[in-house]
């Protein structure tokens, strides 16, 4: 019997979820480090963000759990869609857990920090409801 190399069929879905992912490990990457109380110069403005350890060490996570769910699109492992799916999905709670607590008052809040809250809820959402259409699924099968 020969044996064949299992021969991974990826499309634009699970491309475009990969980049995404990528993309938003590092904005969650970015608001780790703002949470420190780092400034990030930009050509117009300076980023800055109240020091909040707590939400420091969330955005860590979502970013490094991100950035494990590119990594594992990238390489065509066969967990690829279940890494997508779950880092998302900690990252969006993560998110709801950051609007909570300013909601409740735990934490100094900003325009920025409103923004790229509700910005990435709306952006998660989509990502999620992506990974769970047929076209999602698909995507990310492994073809004989």
């Amino acid at each position: 019997m020969i044996e064949h190399p299992t021969i991974h069929r990826r499309n634009g879905v699970a491309t475009a979820v990969g980049v995404l992912s990528a993309i938003y490990a590092v904005t969650f990457f970015c608001g780790a480090l703002l949470h420190t109380g780092v400034q990030i110069p930009l050509r117009l403005a300076v980023l800055a963000e109240p020091t909040i350890i707590p939400a420091t060490i969330v955005e860590g996570l979502c970013g490094l759990a991100l950035a494990g769910a590119a990594f594992a699109v990238f390489t065509h492992k066969s967990s690829a869609w279940t890494a997508a799916f779950a880092a998302n999905a900690f990252a969006l709670g993560g998110v709801l857990l950051g609007i909570t607590a300013l909601a409740v008052g735990a934490g100094p809040t900003t325009e920025l920090n409103t923004i790229y809250h509700r910005v990435m809820v709306v952006a998660l959402v989509a990502i999620l409801a992506v990974l769970l259409s047929p076209a999602g699924r698909n995507a990310f099968r492994r073809a004989a």
